[in-house]
């Protein structure tokens, strides 16, 4: 059995219910059932997200979707193994939608979700509708890959603060910043309590051996979106328009924003995916 670092957050997450995969890990979930007979939507979290960042979004997809929210290994309340794959995220969430009896479901990602996502469109074809793929590039920059490095390095040198601190001016655009400037010691703080060293560690270890991107798009075959931003330091238009090429489907761009879409923009990306998913 896989060794875990088991983590008790005071938090909703912590009581929240929790799924226990094959390999003896407790993974924490939300599930909204929506509309009787209504579709399943499943939303997959950015690295150092959880549950609670979707809270907004479940509440206005709820009315028309089963909204599926759900911690990936290593994230928000769920236990840290001691290495992660791709396929162990692919298990886990077919197991949790077998165990939830949620045969189909569209896809929403986004950043490190997105990946997740698309690779559960590419390798499980049977479980997704819909596709859609928030702040992801087929085509990552020098600069994408520096930034990275470097959350890397300062989570190894200054610890999960220091890390989250360097992570805000990467992920959230200028107009979100100038808007929030004075809560961003408290959004710094959440993330500390959402997160562990251990756990963000382990994810940044495993995206180095996650599936390439273009070559997971090439195999997808559902009706797909993907959303980008003009101040995203992460994702290029045109790395977000490639990606929408190699999956055949449709790229929208926005303005006016950086990397975390959902969050800076909450009202415009739920009324796109609940259009796109319509």
């Amino acid at each position: 059995m896989v060794h875990t670092l088991r983590r008790r957050i005071l938090t909703e997450e912590t009581f929240m219910p929790t799924w226990t995969t094959d390999d003896g890990l407790n993974l924490n979930y939300k599930f909204d059932e929506g509309p009787d007979d209504g579709p399943t939507l499943v939303l997959f979290n950015g690295m150092t997200q959880s549950t609670e960042h979707w809270s907004s979004q479940a509440e206005r997809l709820s009315p028309d979707f089963g909204v599926l929210r759900w911690d990936a290994r290593g994230q928000g309340a769920s236990d840290v193994p001691e290495s992660i794959s791709m396929e162990d995220h692919l298990r886990d969430l077919a197991g949790l939608l077998d165990h939830l009896d949620v045969d189909r479901a569209h896809m929403v990602g986004f950043s490190h979700g997105a990946r997740l996502a698309l690779a559960m469109a590419a390798r499980r074809p049977e479980r997704v509708d819909k596709l859609v793929l928030c702040s992801l590039t087929a085509e990552p920059t020098a600069l994408a890959r520096t930034i990275v490095t470097s959350w890397k390095k300062t989570l190894e040198h200054g610890g999960l603060e220091a890390m989250s601190w360097t992570a805000l001016p990467a992920i959230l655009g200028n107009r979100y910043l100038e808007q929030h400037e004075s809560i961003l010691s408290g959004i710094v703080r959440a993330s500390i309590r959402r997160n562990s060293e251990a756990g963000v560690e382990a994810l940044l270890d495993a995206m180095d051996e996650y599936p390439d991107v273009a070559e997971l798009a090439r195999d997808v075959e559902c009706e797909t979106l993907v959303l980008s931003a003009d101040e995203d330091l992460l994702v290029t238009r045109e790395g977000a328009e490639s990606l929408a090429e190699l999956t055949d489907g449709t790229h929208r761009h926005f303005s006016g924003m950086g990397h975390t879409i959902p969050i800076e923009a909450p009202e415009r990306f739920a009324d796109t995916v609940r259009s796109f998913l319509r």
